[in-house]
C-alpha cells in the first residue's frame, strides 16, 4: 500500500491517501551544507539503483530569480515575501514531489517546509499564520539535518560568498552578528522538530562513510526492512 500522505494540515484534500515512494527532507541552518548533503545522498542512492530525484523549494530557476529580485525589494515586507516562498513551494508539492512519490521515487527535499517556516517565524511572523499557509505541505517520512554551529554556518556561507545575506539576519544585517543571531533562533525554532519527528544529524556531510551510513538506512526503509 506504501506509506500515508500526511500533511501540515491534516485535512488538507489530496486525492492520494499514500504513495509508494520515500519522502526525505534536509533541513537545518543556512549554510549548512544541505545541499551538498543532498546530492551526495542522491548520488549514493542512484549508483546504488535506487531510482531518486532531488528537489528544492522553487519549481523553475526563473522562480528563483524572480524570488531573488524580490527578497531584496525593500517594498517587499517578511509576510509578502513568505507567501512567495510559500506559493513556489506549493508547486513544487503538487507538480514535483508528489508524483514523483507516486512514482516510487526516494524524493530528497533540499529544504522542505520545515525550514521555511523556521525562517518565516524567526523573521517575526506569527507561528500560528504561517502554518495555515503551509497546510498543503507533506510531513517528511525521515528528516536529516547537517550540523553545524551558526558560527560554522556562517564560515561555509562566506566560503561562496562575498558577503552573507541579509535577509538571514536580524538587527544588525551587514555584521556577523546578526547572521549568527538569526541562526540561533531558527536552531531553537527546529529543536521541538528534532524531538517530534524522524530526525537525524549528520554530523560531517563530507565524511563519506558517515553519509553511506545514513544511505543504507534510507535504502533499509525503501526495502520495508526496519532501519
Amino acid at each position: 500500500m506504501g506509506r500515508p500522505v500526511r500533511t501540515l494540515a491534516p485535512q488538507w484534500p489530496y486525492a492520494e491517501t499514500y504513495y509508494p515512494g520515500i519522502y526525505i527532507a534536509i533541513d537545518g541552518l543556512d549554510g549548512s551544507g544541505r545541499t551538498t548533503l543532498a546530492n551526495e545522498i542522491h548520488r549514493q542512492l542512484q549508483s546504488h539503483g535506487y531510482p531518486s530525484v532531488v528537489t528544492g523549494p522553487f519549481p523553475s530557476k526563473k522562480s528563483q530569480s524572480q524570488n531573488t529580485l524580490n527578497k531584496h525589494d525593500r517594498r517587499v515586507g517578511p509576510a509578502s515575501r513568505h507567501l512567495l516562498y510559500a506559493s513556489f513551494f506549493a508547486i513544487v508539492t503538487q507538480q514535483m514531489i508528489l508524483p514523483q512519490l507516486r512514482a516510487g521515487y526516494i524524493v530528497i527535499s533540499d529544504r522542505s517546509w520545515i525550514s521555511l517556516h523556521a525562517r518565516a517565524v524567526a523573521q517575526g511572523l506569527s507561528d500560528t499564520w504561517v502554518d495555515t499557509t503551509m497546510g498543503f505541505a507533506l510531513q517528511p517520512d525521515l528528516v536529516i539535518e547537517p550540523a553545524a554551529t551558526p558560527l560554522a554556518a556562517a564560515r561555509r556561507k562566506l566560503s561562496g560568498a562575498d558577503a552573507l545575506d541579509p535577509l538571514e539576519s536580524v538587527d544588525m544585517p551587514e555584521h556577523l552578528a546578526g547572521f549568527l543571531a538569526f541562526q540561533e533562533r531558527i536552531s531553537s525554532l527546529l529543536q521541538p522538530r528534532r524531538l517530534q519527528m524522524p530526525w537525524r544529524t549528520v554530523q560531517n556531510v563530507s565524511d563519506f562513510q558517515e553519509v553511506a551510513e545514513l544511505v543504507h538506512v534510507i535504502e533499509s526503509e525503501s526495502e520495508g526492512f526496519p532501519s
